[in-house]
């Protein structure tokens, strides 16, 4: 069986120990299979005495979803995460109970409070990839005292405290192991200033990840002497060779755009029919706007952009290397049957497996107290793919160092390579 880079086939035994409950990966019939398959789980729950814990991940991972391409990155990444640990993490067998994400914040505290916590009685969350379903995945653990590890959403109010907790604010329980908005927008406006280009002018996402990050490039740029000339928010699904073509009768000759999925692919092929880069325009954006399905997808239109983002492909430490091998081995393309190479979804996701391991070895795999958890979590300190991952103990959020990648050409495809590099980036918020 082959795995879709658009679509989730949950493929051999990476599905082991997981448990679908609501909704179903696009192009199979059923994604539930029992963890006490696998020996190796079931002997570690015996000798623990421990029931299984059961996790709830919220992330889109059906045809149907909006940004499916996060969520299904997101499961391969935990699925195989578990599978090479033999159902379990720190001897406690464990169960992943995924939940598609809805586009309604009403459907989403329905299926987290009432399904995943009420009927599948599950001890922790994770996932989140858009801003509001995060918001409620958060306020439903804060009410709980359940830990939750926010896995993508990178809204900056997650990890700060703010007055009267609007949108939101930190919770005692949650963690945060992507990046915030402002990580991934500020260093690249600082980066970007810094390098002679004064003035930018933007376009972004009309929702909160597209206005969080510009506002954080901007803030970068001032930072430097440098300035946006213009900023225009664009719904999503918008016609991108509309956007290009009034950023091509502009003079501002350096773009930050801030895109994600289906808009950033569409938006950077305009950019590519278009002549952008012939034309003297330079591209800047999140890491999201050239991850690793966007050049896919993109292919040559893409060269030349530059982004910021907590991990590359190209990353030379070990367990980088491991993870792109582990990865391709385990998962391949069902059009081309080509393996399938991780990207910074997945890295995420890795990382919050690689996080909760860690704490749950510290608690000797006892979840029952929250704030021995919670405390386990803050001490965490690893080496992953992205390089070194410890969370700031006053936010939760990850601090770690940011790389500036530039998407070239090499071996007839287009690949992120890092040109630079923001060491230890701690979002501002307390």
């Amino acid at each position: 069986m082959t795995i879709s880079r658009r679509r989730l086939l949950l493929a051999g035994s990476a599905a082991a120990f997981s448990v679908a409950c609501s909704g179903t990966p696009a192009g199979r019939a059923s994604a539930t299979a029992s963890a006490t398959a696998h020996p190796r789980a079931a002997a570690s729950a015996g000798a623990s005495g421990r029931v299984p814990l059961r996790i709830g991940v919220v992330v889109p991972y059906t045809e149907q979803a909006v940004d499916v391409d996060i969520g299904s990155s997101q499961r391969r990444a935990a699925d195989l995460y578990l599978k090479q640990r033999g159902g379990a993490l720190a001897g406690r067998r464990v169960e992943l109970v995924y939940s598609d994400e809805s586009t309604d914040p009403a459907t989403d505290r329905v299926k987290v409070r009432d399904v995943l916590l009420g009927q599948e009685k599950v001890g922790l969350l994770m996932g989140g990839s858009a801003t509001a379903t995060a918001y409620v995945m958060r306020d439903v653990a804060d009410a709980q005292h359940l830990v939750y590890l926010d896995t993508w959403a990178p809204a900056n109010a997650l990890t700060r405290a703010n007055g009267g907790c609007t949108p939101s604010c930190k919770s005692t329980y949650v963690f945060r192991t992507s990046a915030s908005s402002w990580q991934l927008g500020q260093p690249l406006g600082a980066w970007v200033a810094r390098s002679g280009r004064a003035q930018v002018v933007a376009v972004y996402a009309d929702d909160a990840f597209g206005a969080e990050t510009t506002a954080a490039f901007a803030e970068g740029l001032a930072r430097y002497g440098g300035a946006l000339t213009r900023k225009t928010a664009v719904p999503r699904g918008s016609d991108q060779a509309t956007v290009v073509a009034q950023l091509k009768t502009q003079g501002t000759k350096a773009v930050f755009a801030a895109f994600r999925t289906d808009d950033a692919e569409a938006f950077l092929t305009e950019w590519g029919k278009a002549g952008m880069r012939a034309s003297g325009y330079a591209l800047y954006g999140p890491g999201t706007l050239a991850d690793t399905e966007v050049l896919h997808a993109a292919k040559d239109a893409a060269a030349g952009v530059v982004t910021s983002h907590f991990w590359s492909p190209d990353l030379s430490n070990g367990e980088n290397k491991k993870l792109i091998s582990d990865f391709r081995a385990e998962y391949k393309d069902d059009e081309t049957g080509e393996p399938l190479a991780p990207d910074g979804y997945a890295v995420a996701m890795w990382d919050a497996m690689a996080a909760l391991e860690a704490a749950l070895t510290a608690t000797s795999g006892a979840t029952s107290d929250p704030a021995a958890l919670v405390a386990a979590l803050e001490r965490v300190s690893f080496a992953g793919p992205r390089g070194r991952f410890a969370f700031d103990p006053a936010t939760h959020d990850v601090v770690t160092d940011v790389r500036i990648r530039e998407a070239r050409l090499s071996g007839g495809a287009v690949a992120n390579v890092v040109v630079d590099t923001v060491p230890k980036v701690a979002d501002p918020g307390r």
